[in-house]
């Protein structure tokens, strides 16, 4: 039987894990309009596709173009425009004229988080109207797509997109509200908090030979081979050695950067942005309600890979897996945990979130001495994902006169999740104990969508 970090005590326990009842609370309304990947969710499903009302054509500026008499133009019924389309269509222009203005440096500021003070308020309150009447429940694949589109465009290295910029002025997030009433009362994100299926968990193996020139061992053997243990079986302790190779790597690199930060204090030196274990561990990922697996589509960073060898895995009778629902939960991992990544996060982070000052990520190599594995549900990421976990006071660390802190903004200790795509175990231990069943999947050209070509099952 499975031990879930669910059933242990509350947040402050020595485990570091949360109550069930917290782990497992549905997502709500506030957590849409409150966090930067839900609104960007919102903002995708409402203006997707959506150019303009009735029309397939970008809208144009027309500053410089004589007004024209329209005094005898029949006036537009509001009751037969579709809300949607009207306000994807603001919030795009909005978004095109932040874009503009960014790139000719009019409006470019050091964080990027004031870029549309001129422009959005105004847009949002146009939309804001329409906004309020009844707008139409997505269905689940256009709610998937959506959550593929924010999940592709996740960034931690720059300033936000305009769009995401745009979803976060205040008067949007009004704009935003009923739509997030829609989704929530509708049940679509109902299933987003629970834990992990552990008989449904899927690894992926991707064809990257375009980047790599070699084709994985797991893509191209057998896939009886595989079922049987004969091929692509990891070594024993292949993720204990990876983490240690992993938490030497952060250690070095942070003592590097430091020894540059002394030297010149405001240094815009930019580093790795992920707060992920050791990308050489297993990774697993469960299924849509159509059974294709989510991490085919949800993938941050994602670097447009059409093929991919999905296994269905057996662990062993005993694990521990560490439940993330919420930035609760990941302050428990920093808290318990905490790696120190100030100076090689410094600058990159500034760039995505404003805030300079104390980063730390979970170390992994110490949550492998509690935990097998950990999970970051889709209601997790949604809540979590590109926004600044508080995670303590300055004490947390230990005192380092090598720390830079020149231009913090606050004098707390804080972390990002990033790079972690939703629905996604981390295992940190040898915790799989064999492949059941192997199926690959292609993404289909004509329909744009993943099609499955079932391989075998263990009988």
């Amino acid at each position: 039987m499975s031990e879930n970090s669910a059933d242990r005590d509350g947040p402050d326990s020595p485990t570091g894990a949360r109550p069930a009842s917290a782990s497992t609370a549905r997502l709500t309304v506030d957590d849409l309009l409150a966090s930067p990947r839900g609104r960007s969710l919102l903002h995708s499903v409402v203006a997707a596709s959506q150019v303009g009302p009735g029309t397939d054509e970008v809208p144009v500026d027309d500053s410089e173009v004589d007004p024209v008499d329209d005094s005898d133009v029949e006036p537009v019924d509001d009751s037969e425009v579709d809300p949607a389309d009207v306000l994807g269509w603001v919030a795009l222009t909005a978004a095109e004229t932040i874009d503009r203005e960014w790139a000719t440096g009019i409006l470019l500021s050091e964080s990027g988080a004031d870029l549309t003070e001129v422009y959005v308020a105004d847009a949002a309150a146009e939309a804001i109207g329409l906004g309020r009447r009844s707008p139409r429940v997505p269905s689940q694949a256009e709610l998937e797509r959506a959550m593929a589109e924010v999940i592709a465009g996740a960034m931690y290295w720059q300033p936000p997109h305009p769009e995401d910029v745009i979803a976060a002025d205040p008067a949007m997030v009004e704009a935003l509200r009923p739509w997030a009433e829609v989704i929530i009362d509708s049940g679509l994100l109902d299933s987003w908090s629970a834990g992990p299926d552990f008989d449904d968990l899927w690894e992926l193996t991707w064809d990257d030979s375009d980047h790599t020139g070699d084709i994985p061992t797991r893509l191209s053997a057998e896939p009886a081979a595989l079922i049987s243990g004969a091929e692509g079986a990891p070594p024993s302790g292949a993720g204990a050695a990876a983490l240690r190779a992993w938490s030497a790597e952060v250690a070095s690199s942070e003592s590097e950067y430091r020894q540059e930060f002394a030297k010149d204090p405001r240094m815009a030196a930019s580093g790795e942005w992920w707060s992920t274990p050791a990308h050489e561990l297993v990774t697993t990922t469960g299924t849509w309600p159509s059974g294709e697996p989510i991490g085919l589509s949800l993938v941050e960073d994602d670097f447009g890979l059409r093929r991919a060898r999905a296994c269905r895995l057996r662990l062993r009778d005993t694990f521990g897996v560490f439940i993330v629902n919420g930035p609760e939960q990941w302050a428990v991992l920093c808290r318990k945990y905490p790696l120190d990544v100030t100076a090689q996060r410094r600058e990159v982070w500034f760039e995505a979130t404003g805030r300079r000052g104390r980063w730390v990520i979970p170390d992994w190599s110490r949550v492998a001495e509690d935990y097998d594995g950990v999970y970051v549900s889709l209601a997790g990421y949604v809540r979590t994902a590109g926004a600044v976990v508080d995670v303590g006071d300055g004490s947390l660390l230990p005192e380092a006169g090598d720390r830079p802190s020149y231009g913090d903004t606050d004098d707390r200790t804080a972390s990002l999740m990033a790079g972690w795509n939703p629905d996604t175990t981390y295992w940190l231990t040898d915790a799989v104990a064999g492949i059941v069943e192997v199926v690959d999947w292609a993404m289909d050209d004509e329909t744009c969508a993943w099609a499955a070509h079932p391989g075998h099952e263990r009988p």
